[in-house]
């Protein structure tokens, strides 16, 4: 009541200063209202969703890489069997096993607990040549030495030591960590834990083993076969082994990889003498760092639960954790992480990245929302400024109020804009009334687009009132550019989704903001792109047809090609491989069957003759109508060799 008094003291001027600004006032706040609870609902629905894209890259990338290592075990358990081949061709050229009257006495190391044996044994000859103790890689040994010129193998000769079936090394290639050869380490029949060794055991019974095994100090993809005298007793065995975390293009691809900014991408040991060991480290860390003791700011054991998770996860599956910052100058803040455990290689892979890199997209549209709120705050005040200019310079021009329009003023005022105000006359005070009419006309019809464009319906329009209805205009411009944003960001979309991306967006056709929008859908495809061309493997997106809409750079490369010239012309006539126009073409199965599938084949590109590993995902638009497939190659006719690193152990 006490409100209503001092309106009733005011004089006409202010009164309709008053009626004029209060719509406005209460259509900003029904505007800002609408945006607050828009941004609070989006964010919540963003941080969901990017959260979960977060951990399905992290658990791709692990998947990825153990299906590297499953390809790449694959690929030595095949060679360590041909080279063993190699080898026991070596040892027929050498001439025959037999063993001489003269004794060696030796200093036999056990490989395991490193403890000492003083042991006297007979010459072993080849071809009635001793094969004398040799530590020493610059001068050649017998057989061995051949064998890893050939083969690109480790080999060893081993003599049998005593009735039990201790191994002793008295010709080897395997280096003993100070630069010489291991020769005169030897592999127990017993190991520390009372069970027999399965190598040993194998060999005794005659027996050649294929598998892993623990050679000094490195785990290898081996190969032991028996050696028998003239009585056909195991006098000792022949080795041949691939040091399986030594394969530089698999651990080349695995520290190069990286997931967004701040993710990176490590091997550690999961079991034994490497459990808990940098196997192939991350930033910052080396080789067989030890690394089982680490703990986060909380005081969990980082690594054991890295370990304990992967082995706990079911076969080929990654597990999902969450860290706590890492204490210290060196530590990470808090990080995301996905894991897998490879079982032939006893290995643990990780996949990790920093917690605030996932929210980076979530910060981004607050911040995107926040500004959008401040310029609305900002236009509003200057729409209110102007209205209350101008209410005062016609309340000047008014003799005497009117009931009906002050009781319309009045309800205006608590928001109804639902009003009509009846009085005519050729006066000012009829003109007043007229351009009264007109204002509410006007303020429905620019709630009414409002409330349209808050639900994202921006077909309603806006009629201008006159040829200075700078408010009308603006407003039909921000319904034009956001349809042509909308618009230009559905066509830019659906290209992404076909795999044709080298569309862009004309940032040029925008201003502003949005521009900046456009220029980000741009930026993010263009990373997007720029990380698929950095895939050190050809990658490819083909249409239904066949029809090739993209191929990244090591894809060009490969076939000799740019890229550009590449999009529009089929994949069977780039890689001309086995598979291609079959039904066992990984990329026509995936799209037929909408899963990933992967295949081995030959492929005749440009003139070369490649033996090639490659998998296929089905492509989806937005309906989950399959539109195309991507395809990843991996070039598996030459695998990396290890190189004679003379020292390094």
């Amino acid at each position: 009541m006490r409100a209503v008094l001092r309106l009733r003291d005011l004089d006409l001027r202010r009164k309709i200063v008053v009626v004029a600004v209060l719509p406005a006032v209460a259509l900003a706040a029904v505007f800002l209202a609408i945006v607050a609870f828009q941004r609070w609902r989006l964010s919540g629905q963003v941080q969901e969703a990017v959260g979960q894209l977060a951990e399905e890259n992290l658990a791709r990338a692990a998947r990825d890489v153990r299906t590297l290592c499953e390809a790449t075990h694959q690929e030595l358990s095949r060679q360590v069997p041909r080279s063993l081949w190699v080898a026991r061709d070596e040892l027929a050229r050498a001439g025959a096993l037999s063993f001489g009257r003269e004794r060696v006495k030796w200093r036999a190391v056990n490989q395991l607990d490193r403890s000492v044996a003083e042991v006297e044994l007979p010459r072993m000859l080849l071809g009635g040549a001793w094969v004398a103790p040799n530590s020493e890689f610059g001068r050649r040994a017998p057989v061995v030495d051949r064998v890893r010129e050939l083969a690109g193998a480790e080999a060893t000769i081993f003599q049998r030591m005593n009735e039990r079936g201790d191994m002793l090394r008295v010709a080897t290639t395997v280096p003993d960590g100070q630069g010489g050869r291991a020769i005169g380490t030897y592999i127990p029949a017993i190991e520390p834990d009372g069970r027999p060794n399965p190598v040993v055991a194998s060999v005794i019974r005659g027996e050649t083993y294929l598998g892993r095994a623990r050679v000094v100090d490195h785990w290898y993809i081996a190969g032991y076969e028996p050696l028998r005298g003239q009585d056909g007793r195991v006098v000792g065995m022949l080795f041949i082994g691939l040091r399986q975390d030594s394969l530089e293009g698999l651990r080349s691809g695995v520290a190069a990889s990286r997931i967004g900014r701040s993710g990176s991408m490590y091997v550690l040991g999961a079991s034994g003498n490497q459990r808990g060991r940098f196997l192939i480290p991350p930033p910052g860390h080396t080789d067989d760092e030890e690394a089982w003791e680490q703990r986060d700011a909380s005081g969990e054991p980082r690594v054991q639960r890295i370990v304990q998770a992967a082995l706990s996860a079911p076969p080929g599956a990654a597990a999902l954790l969450q860290f706590d910052a890492t204490p210290g100058p060196g530590g990470h803040p808090e990080r995301l992480a996905a894991v897998s455990y490879f079982a032939p290689w006893d290995w643990v892979i990780v996949a990790e990245m920093d917690r605030a890199e996932a929210r980076a997209a979530v910060q981004a549209l607050e911040s995107s929302i926040g500004a959008m709120v401040a310029a609305s705050l900002a236009a509003g005040l200057a729409v209110l400024v102007l209205a209350a200019w101008l209410a005062y310079r016609a309340a000047g021009r008014v003799a005497a109020p009117l009931e009906a329009m002050a009781v319309a003023a009045e309800r205006i005022a608590q928001g109804d804009v639902q009003q009509e105000v009846s009085y005519r006359s050729r006066d000012e005070v009829g003109r007043l009334a007229e351009a009264f009419r007109g204002t509410i006309g006007y303020l429905q019809d620019v709630a009414r687009g409002a409330s349209a464009v808050a639900a994202g319906d921006l077909s309603r329009p806006v009629a201008l009132r006159s040829e200075r209805d700078e408010l009308g205009r603006s407003f039909q411009a921000a319904q034009a550019e956001l349809r042509r944003l909308a618009e230009e960001t559905r066509r830019l979309t659906g290209a992404a989704v076909e795999g044709r991306l080298d569309v862009r967006a004309d940032p040029e056709a925008f201003r502003g903001e949005f521009r900046s929008i456009v220029e980000g859908a741009n930026a993010t495809l263009a990373t997007l792109v720029s990380h698929l061309d950095a895939v050190p493997v050809p990658a490819m997106i083909i249409g239904p047809d066949f029809e090739i809409r993209y191929m990244n750079a090591s894809g060009a490369s490969l076939l000799g090609r740019s890229q550009r010239e590449l999009v529009g012309t089929r994949c069977y006539d780039a890689f001309r491989s086995g598979d291609c126009r079959t039904h066992r073409c990984a990329c026509a199965r995936a799209m037929a069957d909408g899963r990933e599938v992967t295949s081995e084949t030959d492929a005749h590109p440009e003139g070369l003759d490649l033996e090639i590993v490659y998998s296929a995902v089905p492509l989806r638009d937005g309906d989950g109508r399959i539109i195309g497939g991507l395809e990843v190659v991996v070039d598996q006719t030459a695998v990396p060799r290890p190189r004679d690193r003379r020292g390094d152990g």
